[in-house]
């Protein structure tokens, strides 16, 4: 996972999609063609180290091609997170980004061009992440741009791509950050916002019958936008019904030792965690508290669970009973991701369990290309216009904005159980396959 600056150029491949046939926009306006925007047609001649799958030996305009030159890329922008302490999420990200591309190319390209992604590796720091937005726009003129993995980093670099007026799908930056601001270009490609994540497993703990219901929890959490929201939320909710906080407190990205928090935590008596992390510092906190033999009745992280196989190849069997929130899962009915699972173990043969965060970078894919098809431009404007009037079917479900650009839906309560993770709430949610685990097995 160690990477460093630059492009990545996905090759033409297998036949064309069963989603995309289908059609990825559940209530998309076709509007007629357009001409491009000027960055688009600058983009598509001063991107010299990106190089076409498979060029169209037509340059001019067509039915099939109604944006030229038809014979070069259309590029997409991005910085990732693909080292430092957010390269699993960031990576799994990317790989969502890959699969996606190369499905389109296969399929012939989106408004028949053949589509690259001009990539830099930020190292999760936002400074990095800030100037790498910038040089896409103004140096390597990239047609569209992708978001990068969490908050931490949207929320900067969102401003970038409102300044130029790039529309700006991500998969990972649901922070209330990143929406204060009422930026008109911005799309969390999410069920809902961060302050909702926790919703389900809050939930859930207070339909326990009171005999078991828990009287106190912990809090120890990353300091980190999307985890500050997630956490506040459901804090204020459990503690106005009466489960009373026994431990909080925030600990730097930087933070590696877990033993004296898993010691300060299990010394409050907490019945509950929630921890608020993003991968590494879920999987320490774990091996803090299994180390002191601390046995909460039940666990629910942030981020980290949904890194699947990262997270199970670290934990083992002390997956077992841990809870998350996400908006997917591998087995989910929703429309087009089989096809999705396919392809990605396809290119990736050695992930057998797919992150949840592929699934996101993926969707991000599947609402450009609803936006591009159905405006029949690479006009960022008319995109985010779009964007902000019609939902999109992804693998995560159908996903639609405010004019902010906060989802609308809401999240899915998941535990690993048997090693595996499952959806458990809600009762009705198509994608249940267990029923939840409380309390959680010993580790």
């Amino acid at each position: 996972m160690h990477r460093s600056n630059r492009s990545i150029d996905v090759p033409r491949v297998s036949p064309l999609l069963a989603w995309l046939a289908a059609g990825a926009i559940i209530l998309a306006g076709c509007s007629g063609a357009a001409s491009p925007s000027p960055a688009a047609s600058a983009a598509a001649s001063a991107a010299p180290s990106v190089a076409a799958g498979s060029p169209s030996p037509v340059a001019s305009a067509s039915a099939a091609c109604p944006i030229p030159p038809c014979d070069q890329p259309i590029v997409i922008g991005v910085s990732q997170a693909l080292t430092g302490d957010k390269s699993d999420p960031g990576t799994a990200i990317e790989h969502g980004y890959q699969v996606w591309v190369k499905e389109i190319n296969a399929a012939g390209g989106l408004l028949g061009r053949q589509v690259v992604l001009k990539e830099y590796d930020n190292q999760s720091l936002a400074d990095t992440a800030v100037s790498q937005i910038e040089r896409l726009v103004t140096v390597d003129k990239v047609d569209l741009l992708f978001g990068p993995f969490s908050s931490a980093l949207t929320i900067p670099t969102s401003a970038i791509a409102e300044k130029y007026k790039y529309a700006f799908i991500e998969g990972a930056g649901g922070a209330p950050g990143v929406f204060q601001r009422q930026f008109h270009y911005t799309f969390f490609v999410q069920p809902a916002t961060a302050e909702h994540q926790a919703d389900p497993f809050v939930t859930y703990i207070l339909s326990l019958p009171a005999a078991q219901r828990p009287k106190t929890a912990a809090y120890p959490q990353q300091d980190d936008p999307f985890v500050k929201a997630t956490e506040d939320g459901a804090q204020a909710t459990l503690e106005a019904a009466g489960i009373k906080t026994v431990y909080h407190a925030v600990y730097p990205p930087t933070q590696t030792d877990f033993a004296s928090i898993a010691a300060a935590v299990k010394a409050s008596g907490a019945d509950i965690v929630l921890g608020g992390t993003i991968f590494g510092d879920a999987v320490a906190q774990v091996q803090a508290y299994a180390s002191i033999n601390y046995q909460p009745k039940a666990i629910y992280f942030t981020s980290g669970p949904s890194t699947t196989g990262p997270f199970e190849q670290a934990l083992g069997s002390k997956v077992n009973g841990i809870f998350t929130g996400d908006g997917w899962i591998q087995s989910s009915k929703a429309t087009g991701n089989a096809q999705f699972v396919a392809d990605y173990h396809a290119m990736f043969p050695k992930e057998v369990d797919i992150p949840g965060e592929a699934a996101e970078g993926y969707s991000v894919g599947q609402v450009l290309l609803a936006a591009v098809t159905a405006t029949q431009s690479l006009d960022n404007t008319k995109i985010a216009d779009w964007l902000h009037a019609n939902p999109v079917q992804t693998v995560q479900g159908p996903i639609g904005w405010d004019s902010i650009g906060r989802p609308n839906g809401s999240y899915l309560l998941e535990q690993y159980q048997s090693g595996k993770l499952y959806v458990v709430a809600p009762a009705n949610d198509p994608n249940k396959g267990a029923d939840p685990v409380y309390p959680k097995p010993n580790w």
